[in-house]
């Protein structure tokens, strides 16, 4: 009997939804704790722990992606989808280390509402993972990336208008140099999540 070195399919499926779900549970938390007007030490670790628990979600993916001769989808697809959620966490992790390093309020209605979009989105990432290796559910999967599209098209719109009130509004000029920041780097975590979604529609198309 021949022994098989190299498998030909990984649960990758599953270590993507745990990278999803790992990801909704950092925004969820970060969502909370902008509410509660607490982000100290303690928030910053926790959201930091669940970033290098994507970091080694993302790092196991690539392993098995070079162990694995055959795979459920193209393997560039998998990559771009894990390298992404995890872009999505770091993303989350710098601006909880930038609101405690430039000493911010983490109450600005604008940063509130982004993180609130960042949430939703996660969250429509997470249920579309869930989903995509069903064939049954392929139009509720497209349902999610349209959800994902439409909340990032929100950040657009929340961006303009908190740059806009910043230089309006905000006398101090470090403030409206930090708070720009944090404004482009929510919405860059937003962008990620909509890169997420385009490549689950590549993925639909390919395999239609």
């Amino acid at each position: 009997m021949r022994i098989r070195m190299i498998p030909r399919e990984g649960n990758f499926f599953d270590y993507l939804g745990r990278q999803a779900e790992n990801l909704t549970k950092a925004a969820a938390f970060f969502k909370q704790a902008v509410s509660d007007g607490k982000l100290a030490e303690g928030e910053i670790k926790k959201i930091r722990e669940l970033e290098h628990e994507g970091d080694t979600l993302a790092h196991e993916i690539t392993d098995l992606l070079n162990r694995t001769f055959i795979t459920p989808i193209d393997r560039e697809d998998i990559y771009s989808l894990a390298n992404s959620l995890d872009d999505v966490l770091d993303l989350l992790n710098a601006m909880a280390g930038r609101i405690k390093l430039y000493k911010l309020q983490p109450g600005d209605e604008y940063f509130a509402q982004f993180i609130d979009l960042i949430d939703q989105a996660a969250a429509a990432v997470c249920s579309a993972m869930k989903y995509l290796p069903d064939d049954k559910k392929r139009t509720r999967v497209l349902d999610y990336c349209i959800e994902i599209n439409r909340l990032e098209n929100m950040g657009d719109s929340v961006r303009e208008k908190a740059i806009g009130g910043l230089f309006e509004h905000e006398k101090a000029p470090m403030a409206v140099i930090k708070w720009k920041e944090i404004y482009e780097t929510a919405e860059g975590a937003l962008d990620k999540c909509e890169y997420v979604a385009k490549v689950i529609e590549g993925i639909l198309v390919k395999h239609g």
